[in-house]
């Protein structure tokens, strides 16, 4: 057997991440990965039995990163205005390259597909839950929310939002959320 490379299963799928991320969906390849880091595909294969195990296990850390990690930052009880600002501010401005790649990948794989389609639905079900919280009716929440995170997935295929775009969205979202019913 020949000599560990030192990458492990974890280190993989961060560089999978990142190839993602800079060079879209068809960049997650065992052979093109393997080249990258100098190692032999064999690296790759010790730790993922084939390419769809990888797939799943990049998908899987994205949404962790992408919307578990997010939702726990964002948790405030008894407060749920901070806490709709505070995930404004931090899902806005931190639209990344990954999720417009993640949206063009699942655009013709039924594997990130159903992951966009389930991290949307949770999205917009906290966003919702946090309408409701603030005491708006199930319905104008639900409405609400999907406009909301229309308004995200359209900054994130787009481009990210400049700083001073960033404070007037949120404050106008905000100051919308805000109304009365």
């Amino acid at each position: 057997m020949g000599r560990s490379s030192g990458l492990t299963a974890e280190k993989w799928v961060e560089i999978g991440l990142k190839a993602l991320s800079s060079q879209g969906h068809e960049a997650l390849k065992a052979d093109l990965l393997s080249k990258a880091q100098g190692v032999t595909r064999g690296s790759f294969y010790h730790h993922f039995s084939n390419v769809t195990d990888f797939h799943a296990a990049v998908i899987d850390r994205w949404k962790e990163q992408a919307t578990d990690r997010v939702i726990l930052a964002v948790e405030m009880p008894g407060d749920p205005r901070t806490a709709l600002e505070k995930l404004l501010y931090l899902s806005f401005g931190r639209v990344e390259r990954i999720e417009r790649r993640m949206r063009i990948w699942a655009e013709n794989d039924p594997l990130p597909r159903a992951a966009v389609e389930g991290i949307d639905r949770r999205r917009v079900a906290y966003v919702t839950a946090l309408l409701g919280d603030m005491g708006y009716s199930p319905v104008v929440a639900a409405t609400r929310a999907n406009i909301i995170y229309d308004c995200y997935v359209g900054c994130a295929l787009r481009r990210a939002p400049e700083p001073k775009e960033l404070d007037d969205l949120v404050s106008e979202i905000i100051n919308w959320c805000a109304l009365p019913q």
